[in-house]
């Protein structure tokens, strides 16, 4: 497999990861709502990143999902469509994580960091070709 397609391959695995592991944040019978949103922003980032790896764009580290969605947008204009509602995964990259001054992350905003990271995810899988099936370069 070549280089470029095993790096993609991770991004995605580490992205489906994160976007399992915010659902069973979210299971608990006392919701960890940061946690969930977290890991939305997590995996809507290294979505986007598996998607630039595969068209070859390097990204500095930047957890700023309306900057990645602006990128992707360069190779599928209809990223846009993810803008408006995408940027606000943006704010659970870090702030969620820290004692004050910190919002609280509801439930009602975990569950939607939910649907939109995992929209994002099944987007931009779709987007991109069978990765079982390029050639081996």
């Amino acid at each position: 497999m070549s280089p470029k397609v095993e790096l993609v391959r991770e991004w995605l695995t580490l992205a489906d990861d994160d976007l399992r592991i915010a659902e069973l944040a979210m299971k608990d019978a006392e919701p960890v709502c940061w946690a969930g949103a977290f890991h939305c922003q997590q995996a809507a980032e290294k979505t986007l990143k598996a998607f630039l790896a595969y068209h070859e764009f390097h990204v500095e580290k930047t957890h700023d999902i309306e900057f990645l969605l602006g990128l992707c947008k360069r190779f599928l204009p209809e990223v846009e469509q993810f803008i408006e509602k995408g940027s606000a995964l943006t704010d659970y990259a870090v702030d969620s994580r820290y004692p004050a001054p910190r919002a609280e992350v509801t439930q009602q905003q975990a569950k939607q960091a939910i649907e939109m990271a995992r929209s994002i995810y099944e987007f931009i899988l779709n987007a991109l070709p069978d990765l079982e099936k390029l050639p081996q370069e």
